[in-house]
Order: structure tokens, then C-alpha cells, then sequence
């Protein structure tokens, strides 16, 4: 928890929760909030709170699909030529 990571697909965030879902299929679920709008919920499913961030900045993977390590989050404008 609290780690960088990536899922799979490339995109980056923190984790925030490890463990059950009840209101997920069986088994161990991570939750990651996300560095951008590219997630499902708020941290939370079906009512149940599992972690807080802003709605679409969050979601929950298998720990297969993420990967713990250095994911700085990444600069939009690294791309862009300086004027």
C-alpha cells in the first residue's frame, strides 16, 4: 500500500488497498488510484468504501495486472517540442 505501480495497459498510479472484495468476485484485489480519469469508481464499490480518491481516478485489478516499482507519474507535455 501507498506503492507506485502500473497495470497493465500502461497506466499509473498508487496503491492504495490490497485484499477481498466481497462485492468483487473471489479472491485478492488491489486497488489503485489511478494518476488520471481513467478508472471506474471513487474507491469504493457498491456502497462499500475501500479507499478515497476522485471519482473515475479509481480502481480495482487483480495483483497480476499490477506491477510495484518506480512509476513516476508521467509529464503530459514531455512530448511537446520547446518554442
Amino acid at each position: 500500500v501507498s506503492e507506485r505501480c502500473q497495470v497493465s495497459g500502461g497506466r499509473r498510479g498508487e496503491v492504495m488497498f490490497v485484499g477481498r472484495v466481497p462485492e468483487l468476485p473471489l479472491g485478492f484485489w488491489v486497488g489503485v488510484k489511478y494518476d488520471e480519469p481513467v478508472g471506474k469508481n471513487d474507491g469504493s464499490i457498491k456502497g462499500a468504501r475501500y479507499f478515497e480518491c476522485l471519482e473515475k481516478y479509481g480502481g480495482f485489478v487483480r495483483p497480476d495486472m499490477c506491477e510495484v516499482g518506480d512509476f513516476p507519474e508521467e509529464d503530459p507535455f514531455a512530448d511537446l517540442d520547446e518554442m
